[in-house]
């Protein structure tokens, strides 16, 4: 068991060169280098359980393979314990990971796939001398290793080094190609406007582009190289203190030796049982469901005693029905274990129904940190409150004016409704200046009521789900849905007027600019 520290984490993926010519949208950006996380810092502690969620390509499985270490950190610090472990091989981190296709060897009983782990693993025994005391010398294998790799830092940062001088000298060939054709550029201006001249200036001027977008690449890539230098610098100083320390410094010897047979059957027994697979033991993949597959993966990650397991996405291929049974037995496993849990899943109900923390990632940037509870009622951002919550909230642009202790609300229709500041959470003062603001409001369904008088709007869908009733309504004839959820059945049908309206103690309001909530956690108005 261990706390992790992700200390300013980044992933870049370099550019594979310059983008096609008619290459559009996301395809043109990745012609550049692609950021898939950025400046990701927490604090994980011993024994939580931690979900990752967000929509896919938000970096959030790219973070859980730094954290395994099957990708490498461009920049930034990961510590698992007190161990800085960026430069750490995947084998050597003390952690266990789940994938989503279980990874089952299928020649294999579901027996020998849980001990395939133990089986090849070897562990650390101390060397005995013949009067049977462990031996205390110098460690040469340690001192190997470490020689290593500290002489792969040194080629490392020469590397960085060269490849910087190749990147300054790019920069000044772009440099002059910019000057000439700047020069001609403006020749081609300031001489007669033929058809060929034209022709000639257009690609002047495109060659241009290409020759500033080059020159901001180096520029980048510069950057980049010497933030590399900074971190393998540090990382070369730690390693020649701690090579020097077992060059001097005589230290406990162990042998590293296969697990004894009747150990691994005591841990693969002891996993069987916990997950309730013993009479799965004797048999293949092959004839295993999918949630049996998936508790074999978990046996398997369970048996190695990690510090720290990892999950990525693992219930994704299951069923809705056999995904609700295996959330609950994952959170027992983690309940039985008591050891740190991070799972990643693009579906918020797992997210919200698991975690004892969520972090929620949009584009490589973490949006928010919080409990379920905290998540679901104070989102920090609109991403966040559309995100967490089924069905998702309902978002209206709205003007708002503070008019005494009421807050009036104007929607797009020119319809509008008072809210009575006191049941509202405290607003930024910067929007109860009496002047008006646009404004977005959220509103989850189940916090919209039908009433005889309020915001009149018209129905287009209802969906009965038994226990409750969804209604699609409308504010305006091609406007966007809206959904309010009701308990009890009734006798509405399409095209029905519906007036709605709000329970003001669950109104959220976010700046239309910039997205991020006006309101904190508290309750009242000046």
């Amino acid at each position: 068991m261990a706390n992790l520290l992700l200390r300013h984490i980044y992933k870049v993926y370099p550019g594979t060169g310059k983008a096609k010519k008619k290459a559009k949208g996301e395809a043109k950006k990745r012609s550049g280098d692609f950021v898939a996380v950025k400046d990701f810092s927490m604090e994980i502690n011993d024994g939580e359980f931690i979900v990752f969620v967000g929509p896919s390509g938000c970096g959030k499985s790219t973070t859980l393979r730094m954290i395994a270490g099957l990708e490498e950190i461009t920049s930034g610090e990961l510590y698992i314990g007190d161990r800085l472990v960026n430069n750490v091989d995947a084998k050597d981190r003390d952690i266990a990971m789940v994938f989503q296709s279980y990874a089952l060897y299928p020649h294999l009983t579901a027996y020998d796939n849980i001990a395939f782990g133990l089986k090849i693993r070897k562990i650390p025994t101390p060397r005995l001398d013949k009067e049977g005391k462990q031996v205390i010398d110098l460690d040469t294998n340690k001192i190997y290793e470490l020689t290593k790799k500290v002489n792969k830092l040194k080629s490392d940062l020469n590397s960085f080094a060269y490849d910087i001088d190749k990147c300054k000298s790019g920069i000044d060939k772009t440099e002059s190609l910019i000057e000439t054709l700047s020069q001609e550029e403006k020749l081609l201006k300031e001489g007669e406007q033929t058809s060929g001249a034209q022709k000639k200036l257009t690609k002047v001027c495109k060659k241009l582009e290409q020759a500033n977008y080059q020159k901001e690449s180096f520029e980048k890539e510069i950057i980049f190289l010497n933030e590399q230098i900074e971190l393998n610098q540090k990382r070369l100083e730690e390693s020649q203190k701690e090579l020097e320390y077992f060059k001097t410094t005589p230290v406990p010897l162990f042998n590293m030796v296969h697990m004894k047979k009747e150990e691994i059957d005591k841990k693969v027994k002891w996993a069987a049982e916990i997950l309730g697979i013993e009479e799965l033991l004797d048999s293949k993949p092959s004839e295993m469901s999918g949630g049996q597959r998936q508790r074999i993966a978990l046996g398997r990650a369970m048996v190695r005693g990690p510090k720290v397991f990892l999950l990525d996405e693992p219930l994704s291929n299951l069923d809705a029905k056999l995904r609700t049974a295996m959330r609950s037995e994952i959170v027992k496993l983690h309940n039985q274990l008591k050891t740190t849990f991070i799972y990643v899943t693009h579906d918020q109900i797992e997210a919200m129904t698991m975690g004892t923390r969520i972090v929620v990632m949009k584009l490589g940037i973490v949006q928010q940190i919080d409990t379920p509870t905290n998540l679901f009622d104070y989102p920090d951002n609109k991403f966040v409150a559309g995100f967490i919550g089924t069905p998702q909230m309902n978002f209206f642009n709205v003007t708002i004016k503070k008019d005494g202790e009421k807050l009036n609300v104007t929607f797009k229709d020119g319809q509008s409704v008072s809210l009575n500041l006191k049941e509202l959470r405290t607003i930024d003062k910067a929007y109860l200046d009496g002047e008006e603001h646009k404004v977005v409001l959220g509103a989850r369904g189940e916090n919209i009521s039908l009433a005889e008088n309020g915001i009149k709007t018209k129905l287009v869908i209802k969906e009965v789900l038994g226990n409750s009733t969804q209604l699609f309504v409308r504010l305006e004839e091609k406007g966007e849905d809206y959904i309010v959820t009701i308990p009890e059945r009734n006798d509405l049908v399409s095209g029905d007027t519906v007036n709605i309206k709000f329970n003001e103690k669950f109104v959220h309001l976010f700046d239309m600019g910039t997205e991020l909530s006006i309101m904190k956690r508290e309750y009242g108005n000046d």
